[in-house]
């Protein structure tokens, strides 16, 4: 079984000296879902160092990130899905957003669509988990249509109010060392079955640490921006 392994963790002060900024300024951006962090057992806090590398690549960049509910509109009108959840204004200013939105920006600007964990779960249990969620990144099949190795590491989307539900029930555990599931928890999450769409996905894999996944899910982002416009989607 292929097992990714977790980053490595940092403490708050160790993240803060990273990045150049104050403790204080780690902790709002680990409240607005910049950062992803663990409680370490004894009080304290620890950041990921994939999502502090993360963050480094997108520092200093201007534009104020989408809501959750814009950033998923964005993601499913450049995959030719349909976004019934915004009003004809914001789907208005959503056309001319995207009418001059790169791929490293939308990626960008989509990051607070959901809160991003890793976990642990016992192989017997990695086909249920993936059953209930959507599949998202290069789970299964998914990495076909990136070109890339097909793993055993299950990624995908759940609303929050089933996370601790799924937890319990397929005894996923955080902290262990090794991650084969990474769950996108959402406040805000779109109705329907199946995979997400393809725009999701590759905002997903944007964001990986790994080169080439990364430039895998630049490169559709890039596909699905110009392929939206060149279609003349401004409804």
């Amino acid at each position: 079984m292929v097992i990714r392994s977790a980053e490595p963790l940092l403490t708050q002060q160790e993240a803060a000296q990273r990045l150049a900024v104050s403790e204080r300024r780690i902790t709002a951006l680990r409240k607005n879902g910049d950062l992803t962090a663990y409680m370490d057992g004894h009080g304290g806090t620890l950041i990921t160092m994939e999502s502090v590398l993360r963050y480094q690549r997108w520092a200093g960049r201007g534009g104020r990130p989408y809501s959750a509910h814009m950033a998923f509109a964005a993601l499913y009108l450049i995959s030719g899905e349909a976004a019934p959840w915004i009003t004809r204004q914001e789907r208005y200013r959503l056309n001319g957003y995207l009418r001059a939105i790169t791929a490293d920006d939308i990626a960008r600007l989509t990051r607070r669509r959901a809160r991003t964990h890793g976990y642990w779960c016992p192989e017997a249990k990695l086909p249920q988990v993936r059953a209930c969620i959507r599949a998202s990144a290069a789970t299964g099949d998914l990495a076909d249509r990136f070109q890339l190795t097909r793993i055993t590491t299950v990624e995908g989307y759940l609303p929050e109010t089933a996370v601790d539900d799924v937890i319990g029930r397929y005894r996923l555990r955080r902290n262990t060392g090794q991650v084969n599931v990474r769950l996108h928890e959402a406040r805000f999450l779109p109705e329907g079955r199946g995979a997400m769409p393809q725009g999701v996905c590759a905002a997903d894999l944007s964001e990986s640490n790994d080169p080439r996944e990364r430039r895998a899910g630049l490169t559709i982002l890039g596909e699905l921006i110009d392929n939206f416009n060149r279609k003349g989607h401004r409804s």
